[in-house]
């Protein structure tokens, strides 16, 4: 704890400088200016210590990254914590609420000629429709915070990644969708990577077309790009996107762009476009957990006007666990086979219908295969997950293997231990448990898991 002389929850200011001092000797200056040039510190009695923040989005980002450091920082100035909180506050700081004057007068115009260009946008796909879970949080709060002051925030460029189909295309068109209807941008611009790339090779083609494609992208306030991975080998419009990339970011335009990977690991592209896109906010959307899905699930079906008995909610959830598409995939042919028979949507229905789907995806996911791929991530033999060693470099990939099996096959916990060299079911739950708490933490291992996970979705 801190001196007597402190009283309760006051800010301690000179404290606070000096251990922000040594943050950013530590994480450098972009991170410092980013998360803590705007923060505060209170110390309350019994080393109970709180971090003011501007908003959840904040709080939530910085305790997932930064709360360690925080917390050997501030015992280096001989602060013992014994609790340390991020809490949210209505402080009006630019970083988090920069809307200017000009940007406040835009939203009260509510220029007409926006909402007339809604037809590039999906109606389904808007903020009030996408279910918020821990898979997808920051994900979710960084768009929003986007659309309503685009090119105010430091986050720009905003790069959504993630597997296929848990959402990405939905925060872009949401984005855009917002920023139109609500005035916050004038000229929004969404795009495919594949129609970014056909514009480019019409223009290369007809000279003739070229006015109108700068133009375009000339005047825009927010671009948005989706699947940028595919820009992958690509030098010719890699280099006409970094172009007009720079162009926009120089005039504090706001970029949004969704790829399925970190941008980091999508080969062959030109480093100084990773060093860009490394330069803004890179948030990930992991698959939903169970009570997302079922969140996502019940929103869906209520948009269709129905109300579906929570029994059959659990059943589809609990079997459907890669991505949110297949999830919609599947409760509309529960839909639509129920209403060409005229029968209720019963559990037994839906086992029925979705059953044989469900068990010929689990059985093309063996256990040996989520093996396999796993050793081959972790550059080990399979034929080692049954060996009877501790070894780090044996011991992490086979707890992963175990996570993953548990995760995506209906294999029983003893089913899958028999299959680990014959280690009994508690070991498979200390497992599972051990890797999905450390996946909250390790950014390293969710990136290895996730490349796995992709294989396994590609295979199911």
């Amino acid at each position: 704890m801190l001196a007597d002389n402190l009283s309760q929850d006051l800010p301690v200011t000179s404290l606070w400088q000096n251990c922000l001092s040594k943050i950013q000797h530590k994480v450098g200056p972009a991170s410092y200016e980013t998360w803590f040039r705007t923060t505060d510190l209170k110390v309350g009695p019994n080393g109970d210590v709180s971090l003011l923040v501007p908003n959840q989005f904040f709080a939530d980002f910085i305790e997932e990254h930064f709360s360690t450091l925080i917390s050997e920082v501030l015992k280096e100035n001989s602060v013992e914590v014994t609790s340390l909180s991020f809490v949210p506050t209505e402080k009006d700081w630019k970083i988090v609420q920069p809307l200017t004057e000009e940007l406040t007068e835009t939203q009260e115009r509510k220029i007409p000629h926006v909402v007339q260009k809604n037809d590039q946008f999906h109606p389904n796909y808007r903020f009030e429709s996408y279910v918020v879970g821990d898979s997808n949080r920051m994900a979710h709060a960084a768009a929003l915070a986007v659309a309503e002051a685009p090119g105010k925030t430091t986050f720009n460029p905003l790069i959504i990644y993630g597997g296929t189909g848990l959402g990405k295309t939905h925060l872009l068109q949401a984005i855009g969708h917002f920023a139109q209807t609500e005035g916050t941008a004038d000229n929004v611009v969404y795009l495919t990577s594949e129609e970014f790339t056909n514009q480019y090779i019409n223009y290369v083609v007809n000279k003739k077309d070229s006015t109108s494609f700068y133009k375009k992208f000339s005047d825009v306030d927010l671009l948005l790009i989706d699947d940028i991975q595919f820009f992958s080998g690509k030098p010719g419009t890699q280099k006409e996107f970094f172009r007009i990339f720079n162009k926009l970011l120089l005039n504090n335009k706001q970029i949004v762009l969704s790829s399925d990977r970190q941008p980091d690991k999508i080969p062959d592209m030109m480093d100084h476009i990773i060093n860009r896109f490394m330069g803004g906010l890179n948030t990930d959307i992991q698959p939903p957990n169970l009570e997302t899905r079922i969140a996502i699930l019940r929103k869906k079906a209520e948009t269709d006007g129905l109300i579906l008995p929570e029994e059959v909610l659990q059943y589809i959830a609990g079997h459907i666990t890669s991505n949110v598409r297949e999830l919609e995939g599947t409760l509309i042919k529960l839909i639509a086979s129920s209403s060409f028979t005229g029968r209720d949507i019963t559990l037994d229905v839906a086992k029925q219908l979705c059953g044989d789907a469900i068990s010929s995806k689990e059985e093309r996911l063996s256990i040996k295969f989520i093996q396999q791929k796993t050793a081959e991530e972790f550059s080990i033999s399979a034929n080692q997950f049954a060996a009877h060693t501790r070894k780090k470099e044996v011991a992490l990939p086979r707890s992963v293997a175990m996570y993953l099996c548990k995760k995506w096959t209906r294999q029983s916990l003893r089913s899958i231990g028999l299959e680990f060299g014959g280690r009994d079911y508690s070991t498979v739950i200390h497992s599972f448990k051990k890797i999905e708490a450390e996946l909250e933490k390790n950014n390293d291992l969710k990136a290895r898991v996730n490349a796995i996970e992709q294989i396994l979705e590609g295979h199911g």
